[in-house]
């Protein structure tokens, strides 16, 4: 509250500035704010009509916006929905390896940050209408399979080239061992979500534990046959 009585909002966490417009000037909407109800609609449509009977204009309709602002944003209605699932299921910032102490503890922070957006309900739900409409839909095929276990700027694979590369390990294709990896942890819950196989408090009591275990696993076996044998 500021000193003459008016309410003040501070800048949103996430770059919008939701500061309250002057006295007669029509509220006016930050692009990320505009960008992230789409995002909702988008989710919200996918769920209800499935990706093929999704539209631009059902999105539109849903996010209270017109047809024109959504092609402003987003080439096609892949391109919307590519957006979608990338930012809404691995939009993860992964932490740089430049002076790892502990690789393990950092590895497993970084799994549990991207399994605490993946493992989240509403998330559970986007996954599900996708595997719903990938039998039907080329394009949502194409758009997984694009994402796989992270996307194009895959979190594991990032971290994982940049700690074999410190640590000299030989490897040709190390999305290969972030699939593993992502199996053995995040892949392996999700599935059991999925299937609404877990109780949700045991998920949240064991989660950590069970990644420790299985990078601890995981950085021993690279270690035993990755390293390059010695001169």
């Amino acid at each position: 509250m500021s000193k003459n009585g008016h309410e003040v909002q501070l800048p949103s966490p996430d770059g919008c500035d939701s500061r309250r417009r002057g006295p007669g000037r029509p509220p006016e909407m930050e692009e990320c704010e505009r960008r992230e109800r789409i995002l909702d609609a988008a989710s919200t449509v996918l769920q209800e009509c499935g990706y093929h009977a999704a539209s631009m204009d059902k999105v539109a309709q849903h996010s209270a916006m017109s047809k024109r602002t959504l092609y402003q944003m987003f080439n096609s209605k892949q391109d919307l929905f590519h957006t979608l699932v990338s930012s809404r299921l691995f939009n993860v910032t992964a932490p740089f390896c430049h002076d790892i102490t502990d690789p393990a503890n950092e590895l497993t922070n970084l799994l549990l940050a991207l399994g605490g957006i993946i493992l989240r309900p509403d998330r559970i739900s986007l996954i599900r209408a996708l595997i719903t409409e990938s039998q039907e839909s080329a394009d949502i095929r194409q758009i997984l399979t694009s994402l796989r276990c992270g996307g194009r700027d895959n979190v594991l694979t990032n971290w994982l080239s940049c700690y074999m590369r410190r640590e000299g390990y030989k490897v040709e294709d190390v999305a290969m061992y972030g699939n593993m990896l992502f199996g053995m942890t995040i892949g392996d819950l999700m599935l059991q979500n999925l299937a609404c196989a877990s109780e949700p408090s045991w998920i949240d009591r064991m989660i950590r534990p069970r990644f420790e275990c299985a990078v601890r696993i995981f950085l021993a076996g690279l270690e035993n046959g990755c390293r390059a044998p010695a001169a």
